[in-house]
């Protein structure tokens, strides 16, 4: 088994050019011997991120965002650092298991518990006891394979929180719902199907009966410090690589769609596990950057859901489609019926959110009649003036005009284009700091010595110090890994300080400061005498403040002459 450790992370990083991994994310044009692109990081409009494949670094000039290609898939996927490794790991097919250190967590207990209880289901549904429940699944479709790959499972009349009991505090199984306020198992006699949190540990189930009685047909865990269902989308955690592949995110109501359409080959979906649109919801598919189709039940509650969801992503800047279909309620029950090619056909054939919204718009209006039609049309100049797109607007207006003989012109005195836009929450522009020479001599010097390794030991002989206290410690670790390495590399620099709340900050102001690599002897010894002289500064503002606050008349004499002597020892640099 590898280690996450420093060369684990260096492979990785190395085996992966940062200009190949940020074009596939976002298009770069080449200026010169860098890369530039749009930032995506904050509001852009024009090219102000910069990616250079010699120092294998990218940087924003205007945000102030910048890293190397591990901190770029970090920051644009808004993952943890040990998922962006984990994702360049599989891109440039490094076989390495990486161990994720497991912080103390508190819940970890209770995560325990349902990891024994998702084994303990399976169990019992490959048992003899699981015979009728199997054959259910059998006439559902669902061979072993795939009720292995979603962990699903069987709950008996009794047993479970026996078993656990023995280990485990009642009131905890209570906490988490698998366990009734009788103490007896809160599940019974269903197929449990394993719902799983977005880093794939077990946390709820959905139990469905497979046996014809009165009970309700679904039952679902209770919300639980470890399920939170309104964050929770089913099987987002298996779906994600394959979403981010595919800048596409499948968004069903249901498991079984889910794991019907895995059977078929399309795993970039996800369910709600019911109708329910949540901020939690939108901030997961936002982080994502992706397209999103809609693949609700075809019946009016679902049409409803798809027009409520669907408004709520288009008003925040996210593109929609929708899979629409005929003769089943939704995705499983039509592939089952018509087949996977049917189902391949309705979802190559998605149609945009403002043609399934402008259709949805004439159910329950008979359109012969004068009233209902022009109900009908206001309410679709309203849809398509939510329209983003010009060109799609001029498009629909067009065939609005065209479809019921209405002029151009009336309906475009109807569009009042004043939608606000609302933009994707993005990082505010770096506030421009107005620098002074010191400063400015400080950042230079200290981009040189990472853009120059032979600077360092130059800084340690003609200088050695900063008078800014964070750009001084960041100096010194600039000098501590040269030192302990040999050899000083930008981007492996920037894993090494990547915990380093304080160095990442001067990092930052570093790196998105606008500056060049190349360099004269002449300037860098101007920098050297600026920090020399802002440090005599200091001193004597020092020693002026002393001099105020003494009644002495003999120090105030001493200290004025040390004051005149450091003055005339500026003047002759």
């Amino acid at each position: 088994m590898a280690h996450l450790d420093e060369n684990t992370i260096k492979e990785i990083k190395e085996s992966n050019d940062i200009v190949d991994v940020i074009s596939s994310y976002i298009p770069l044009i080449q200026k010169g011997k860098n890369y530039f692109a749009v930032c995506p990081f904050h509001d852009d409009h024009s090219p102000s991120m910069s990616v250079s494949p010699d120092k294998q670094i990218f940087r924003c000039f205007t945000c102030g965002t910048s890293g190397n290609v591990i901190t770029f898939v970090q920051e644009y996927l808004k993952v943890s650092f040990i998922e962006a490794v984990d994702i360049l790991a599989k891109n440039a097919g490094i076989n390495v298991k990486i161990d994720k250190e497991e912080k103390q967590n508190p819940n970890k207990e209770l995560y325990d518990i349902y990891k024994l209880a998702v084994a303990y289901y399976k169990n019992n549904l490959n048992s003899k006891m699981g015979e009728r429940a199997r054959k259910y699944l059998d006439e559902r479709q669902l061979d072993k394979e795939t009720i292995d790959y979603f962990d699903i499972g069987l709950s008996l009349d009794e047993g479970l929180v026996n078993s656990l009991s023995k280990k485990y505090a009642l009131s905890e199984l209570r906490k988490i719902g698998l366990s009734n306020s009788n103490n007896r198992d809160l599940f019974k006699n269903r197929i449990m199907f394993t719902i799983k949190d977005n880093n794939g540990n077990p946390v709820g189930f959905s139990a469905r009966r497979y046996i014809e009685n009165s009970e309700a047909k679904y039952i679902n865990t209770m919300d639980s410090p470890i399920f939170k269902k309104s964050e929770i989308m089913y099987n987002f955690y298996r779906a994600k690589d394959f979403i981010r592949k595919q800048h596409e995110i499948i968004i069903s109501e249901g498991q079984m769609e889910i794991i019907r359409m895995h059977t078929i080959g399309i795993d970039n979906a996800v369910a709600l596990m019911g109708t329910s649109f949540t901020k939690e919801h939108f901030n997961i598919i936002k982080s994502l950057k992706c397209t999103v189709v809609l693949n609700l039940d075809q019946d009016d509650a679902g049409k409803r859901a798809t027009l409520s969801i669907g408004d709520e992503l288009i008003k925040n800047g996210i593109s929609v489609s929708v899979i629409v279909y005929d003769g089943s309620k939704d995705a499983d029950e039509y592939i089952i019926k018509y087949g996977k090619d049917a189902f391949i056909s309705a979802y190559n054939n998605k149609v945009s959110f403002i043609d399934f919204k402008l259709n949805y718009l004439k159910n329950n209006k008979d359109l012969n009649n004068a009233t209902d039609l022009s109900s009908y049309i206001n309410e679709s100049i309203k849809a398509i003036n939510e329209i983003d797109d010009d060109i799609l607007r001029e498009i629909k207006i067009k065939q609005l005009s065209e479809e019921y003989g209405i002029s151009i012109d009336l309906i475009k005195s109807k569009i009042t284009n004043t939608k606000i836009k609302v933009k994707e929450e993005k990082k505010p522009a770096l506030q421009k700091k107005m620098y002074n020479k010191y400063d400015k001599s400080e950042i230079r010097i200290l981009y040189l010595m990472m853009m120059h390794e032979e600077l360092i030991m130059y800084y340690q002989l003609n200088l050695g110090y900063l008078n800014n206290e964070k750009r001084k410690k960041l100096a010194n670790e600039i000098i501590n890994y040269y030192n302990t390495k040999k050899t000083f590399d930008i981007s492996d620099f920037i894993c090494y300080t990547s915990a380093r709340e304080d160095l990442n900050e001067v990092m930052n102001e570093v790196l998105a400061f606008n500056q060049s690599e190349e360099y004269t002897d002449l300037e860098l010894e101007d920098y050297c005498l600026r920090v020399k002289e802002y440090r005599v500064k200091m001193q004597i503002d020092t020693l002026t403040e002393k001099m105020k606050n003494t009644l002495d008349l003999e120090e105030k004499k001493k200290l004025g002459s040390r004051i005149e002597n450091m003055k005339r020892e500026v003047l002759k640099w």
